[in-house]
């Protein structure tokens, strides 16, 4: 999907176009537990919980685990860093990159630990997918 570059700063008609196609992935997505769109920088653009979480806590993580898994990713030759995914005792976390013309958005999703990663996955390809036809032809 890209290396995340540059911010992209967001009108506020594209923002609440994020927070809708967000709102769809996480309503169409068992066991999303929080997902997040977030600038490069690390700032929430948009949020959807159902459970208590800071989004603009997770934002910041999120740019700096993709950070570090892109730099992994280079050092090793592995190519572009497309999708980094956790699992722990208690649940799954899916982040990858939105790249857009002037730089690229973060995706997270926070999943219960009986989500089925693969729809988990392809549900936040095309949420990206979206966001991304969305904001260029606007």
């Amino acid at each position: 999907m890209g290396e995340p570059r540059g911010v992209a700063v967001l009108e506020d008609w594209e923002v609440t176009a994020v927070d809708a196609r967000l709102r769809e992935f996480t309503e169409s997505v068992d066991g999303v537990r929080a997902a997040v769109v977030a600038s490069v920088d690390g700032f929430a653009l948009a949020q959807s919980a159902t459970q208590q979480s800071s989004g603009e806590r997770l934002a910041a993580m999120t740019s700096a685990m993709l950070a570090l898994a892109s730099a992994v990713g280079r050092e090793l030759s592995l190519g572009t860093m497309e999708v980094l995914m956790l699992e722990a005792s208690e649940g799954k976390v899916l982040m990858q990159s939105i790249p857009l013309a002037r730089g690229s958005l973060l995706l997270m999703a926070a999943c219960g630990q009986r989500s089925v990663i693969g729809h988990v996955l392809w549900s936040a390809r095309e949420c990206g997918r979206k966001i991304q036809a969305e904001l260029s032809s606007g």
